[in-house]
């Protein structure tokens, strides 16, 4: 059983995928904004969660891969995927997810850059410049919804995929904005948005990740 926020639980979980034998596991979700939980609806009051870890049923969810290392419900680049492992641990455990939006504000001045990449999935491939992109199994990232809920299965094989465009103007920027708050990625050109069981990114430099919200 493991306590702590979405980075410990990574370090269970890899551990455990690196084992012949694995073994059920319990989670009790004590971090600033505890994604995977929302999706597992495990209960936020510590005592309910521990009884829930040792008496729930088991459920069995996809685990994704990043070259040699293992993410349990995201794997990130681009825009403000630095904003969960460079915001202060004292600031995160005193303002919990408002810490997070904070940090990210400070971050809105620097310009947004681009890559230029070509991403291969299931259906074909796309390319472009894109300022972040994201590869998930989960219903809450950073504490936003993304994806409408019913439309993300944890143990479906497929991850979801969110791609965001490098805008050319203001415009471009809200028209991606505004699609992402509304969990509507069809809503604007800005955005690729596909569903998929394995992603091939080509990129012309170092692109830096992030699993799980940790470097």
């Amino acid at each position: 059983v493991c306590c702590g926020g979405d980075g410990t639980l990574n370090e269970m979980v890899s551990g455990m995928m690196q084992r012949q034998d694995r073994r059920p596991m319990g989670y009790i979700p004590l971090g600033s904004t505890n994604d995977l939980a929302v999706s597992l609806r495990l209960p936020t009051r510590v005592e309910e969660a521990a009884l829930r870890a040792v008496t729930g049923n088991e459920f069995h969810m996809d685990v994704g891969t990043l070259n040699d290392r293992y993410f349990n419900y995201i794997a990130a680049f681009g825009a403000f995927t630095d904003v969960s492992y460079d915001t202060p641990q004292p600031f995160k455990n005193t303002f919990g997810h408002l810490a997070y939006l904070l940090e990210g504000a400070t971050k809105l001045g620097s310009l947004l850059k681009g890559y230029h990449l070509t991403i291969e999935h299931d259906g074909g491939a796309v390319e472009g410049d894109f300022i972040y992109g994201m590869v998930s199994n989960t219903i809450s990232v950073g504490g936003f919804q993304l994806f409408p809920p019913e439309r993300v299965v944890l143990d479906d094989g497929l991850f979801e995929v969110v791609l965001v465009r490098l805008p050319r103007n203001p415009a471009e920027f809200q028209s991606a904005l505004r699609s992402l708050t509304r969990q509507n990625t069809v809503e604007s050109d800005m955005i690729v948005a596909l569903h998929t069981s394995r992603l091939r990114v080509v990129t012309q430099e170092e692109l830096t990740w992030t699993l799980d919200g940790e470097y």
